[in-house]
């Protein structure tokens, strides 16, 4: 693994403990402030409304200026919106209270795009034999800090200062995070590959129909964008009634529910260090792909019946499977698609997609988990069905794009051998 790709992943770490906080605390909060499961669904929406509206400027922007300022800058508005968090806590009234947090994630998500620049960084700094890999490795930072995050939120919201002490926790990981990228992370984009100029027109940056159009490989990317859309969609409102779902059919309080996950955290520790790489090795990245994305409403249909915590567990570690290998080769597969000199605005793009469903996805599994309940796992299901399906037929037009290093090499002896 090349020694660039540390500090991202150290950032992907750290940011992902900052973000997993709140996952078994932020639900009780909204109920103890009296406020329905619905309103928990649209407050989970901000976040990635606001990043679907900074994710492609920041990602054009590390086009132009390179990928190391446009990280500080977002990792200096993750730190803000910690401590305009924190604020909430002293806020006099519930309303208050909600429309602080709501700001915080505002903050947060106008920032949000530097895992679209971080994504760049890595696509800059490793092969295409590396990247799977690469993004396998970022994968499991990931459920490190799924594995490690709830269980910090939940003890430190045990205490008589509540949420106070993950927001305080939060703040100074994101302080340690923004110093150390200063220090350690290195520009990954050479002058060559720079673009020479910017269009920060949110009006043309927002238009993602227009800049798809524009992008070399449109066929391809178009498909990967739609999987990367209805994979948010599922996988975002799963995520959002996860939590909810512990509580009213597992009936596991705060610090019960930071254990569970912190359980879920090593089913994909071990999902993406030994059966990504087998499936990635037997199958290559779009074959795992599709896999993943067929695994993934098996789980969600599994997990909709058990009513015990040792029956459950099997169930969620086939959802994780799905999970585990869907996200790292989906991105594998866009950055190899993309052209080089394209990188940060394809990245750019697919957050932006990736946050507006991701948007879409809280407030669709709220309103339906506050109607239908468990039944929104089904739901969610038949739309997983539906999206394995539309990649499944489009396999042939992403594998046409894809680099074959195998094929070149066939044709480079051929060639020798003629001459």
């Amino acid at each position: 693994m090349n020694r660039k790709t540390l500090p991202i992943i150290l950032l992907n770490f750290v940011n992902g403990i900052g973000g997993t906080l709140l996952i078994p605390v932020l639900p009780f909060i909204i109920r103890d402030l009296g406020y329905s499961d619905a309103i928990f669904g649209l407050l989970l929406a901000v976040y990635p409304i606001f990043q679907f509206f900074g994710a492609p400027i920041l990602g054009t922007m590390s086009d132009h200026y390179g990928r190391k300022p446009i990280l500080l800058i977002s990792q200096a508005g993750t730190l803000l919106s910690w401590v305009i968090f924190g604020a909430a806590y002293f806020a006099t009234g519930s309303l208050s209270a909600l429309l602080i947090i709501a700001f915080s994630r505002v903050i947060d998500g106008i920032t949000g795009g530097n895992q679209s620049v971080a994504n760049a960084y890595l696509a800059d700094v490793t092969t295409d034999e590396e990247r799977t890999q690469v993004f396998g490795i970022l994968g499991a930072s990931m459920a490190d800090a799924l594995m490690i995050g709830p269980a910090l939120g939940s003890f430190t919201s045990a205490g008589s200062i509540g949420y106070l002490g993950a927001a305080i926790l939060a703040t100074g990981l994101s302080t340690i995070t923004l110093i150390a990228m200063f220090l350690m992370l290195t520009e990954s984009l050479t002058d060559e590959n720079k673009t020479e100029t910017m269009d920060l027109n949110p009006f043309h940056q927002l238009n993602l129909l227009s800049k798809i159009r524009h992008l070399t490989h449109v066929r391809a990317l178009t498909r990967l964008f739609s999987t990367r859309a209805i994979f948010n969609l599922v996988f975002g409102g799963y995520t959002t009634i996860l939590v909810l779902w512990y509580a009213d059919r597992l009936g596991l309080n705060q610090t019960q529910v930071g254990f569970m996950l912190l359980a879920v955290g090593v089913f994909l520790i071990i999902n993406e260090l030994i059966f990504l790489p087998f499936f990635e090795k037997r199958f290559g990245d779009l074959g795992t792909l599709i896999a993943g994305f067929a695994i993934t409403p098996i789980g969600l249909v599994l997990i909709r019946f058990p009513d015990s915590v040792w029956v459950y567990l099997p169930m969620a570690f086939i959802l994780n499977l799905g999970a585990a290998l869907t996200f790292p080769t989906l991105q594998s597969v866009m950055t190899k698609v993309a052209d080089e000199r394209q990188e940060g605005e394809v990245q750019g793009i697919d957050t932006s997609i990736g946050a507006f469903f991701s948007a879409l996805a809280p407030i669709l599994g709220g309103f339906l988990y506050a109607r239908i309940g468990g039944n929104t796992l089904i739901v969610l299901a038949i739309l997983g069905v539906l999206g394995f399906i539309f990649l499944f037929e489009s396999r042939q037009v992403i594998d046409d794009e894809l680099p074959h290093p195998e094929i070149h090499e066939e044709a480079k002896v051929r060639d020798q051998w003629v001459a």
